[in-house]
């Protein structure tokens, strides 16, 4: 083992040491801190993961890309495209994030699936989790003689979408729920690309999920139809309450507060009358 993993090592036990000792002096909404203490632990484990296999790291300012060799192009434009995207979503969300973000680059969607156990076929090009981004190659859905290779990959590739999760996760210290976070990261990635899974206001509300619906949102059949329910229900506040009301009702989670309990605390509304609300809207743009 390298000297380098040696010492991130080190750190991650340091890390989970201090993170033990702090949860003991602080009783209010432990799982707040927890789930920041695993965040902090899974970048360094990451970084040692990339490290001890033999990959190669190329850094930015908020972000380093572990990837192996013969994947330099690939890994130059997404830090290009990370880094790019990063300050635009920081001012949104009024965060700035410390530490560099590892970015975890994989051959083919095969190996990234079978990281977080999914099945071998799920389309998957990006994933955010506990503080890390882990990314499909460019080079596995993208003609490698495309022209315009950076511009396809920057507006349909899934950098906006992660790092927008990134700050959610930060702002809300990971509490909340799935729909929710889905539909922020897809608001911002709409707004950074003009990518959607479907028009906002062109939601086919003879399908919606109900509220306790979506609270399960990873077991709903129906995914496209989900993410589409979900961007569709987060444009709606947009325009209706604005950005910066989304971002509080963040930072209600942040602190403890249930989805209902944050709409009611940052807007006034609770989910019923949050599904009411959409749904007026939703018909009268179709009129």
């Amino acid at each position: 083992m390298s000297r380098k993993a040696r010492l991130l090592v080190r750190l991650t036990i340091v890390s989970v040491l201090v993170g033990s000792l702090v949860l003991t002096k602080i009783p209010a909404a432990p799982n707040l801190y927890i789930n920041s203490l695993i965040r902090e632990i899974n970048k360094r484990v990451l970084v040692w993961y990339g490290y001890s296999r033999g990959m190669e790291a190329l850094s930015g300012g908020r972000f380093v890309v572990l990837f192996r060799d013969g994947q330099k192009r690939e890994a130059e434009m997404i830090l290009a495209a990370a880094e790019g995207f990063y300050p635009a979503l920081a001012e949104q969300f009024g965060l700035e994030i410390r530490g560099p973000v590892p970015v975890l680059l994989y051959d083919d969607r095969e190996s990234l699936n079978k990281s977080f156990g999914w099945p071998a076929d799920a389309d998957t090009m990006g994933v955010y989790w506990a503080g890390s981004i882990r990314v499909l190659s460019p080079d596995a859905w993208i003609d490698p003689a495309e022209r315009d290779y950076y511009r396809v990959f920057a507006e349909l590739g899934p950098m906006p979408h992660e790092i927008a999760h990134l700050f959610v996760d930060h702002l809300s210290m990971g509490n909340c729920p799935r729909w929710f976070n889905e539909g922020v990261a897809q608001y911002q990635e709409y707004r950074l690309t003009g990518f959607h899974f479907g028009e906002a206001g062109r939601f086919p509300l003879d399908r919606a999920f109900s509220p306790a619906e979506l609270a399960g949102f990873n077991t709903l059949e129906d995914q496209h139809l989900a993410y589409h329910q979900s961007f569709s229900i987060v444009a709606f506040l947009v325009e209706t309450y604005g950005w910066p009301a989304v971002v509080s009702v963040l930072k209600k989670l942040g602190r403890g507060a249930t989805l209902e309990e944050g709409l009611n605390e940052a807007l006034g509304i609770d989910l019923i009358t949050l599904d009411g609300e959409w749904k007026r809207w939703v018909k009268h743009g179709q009129e």
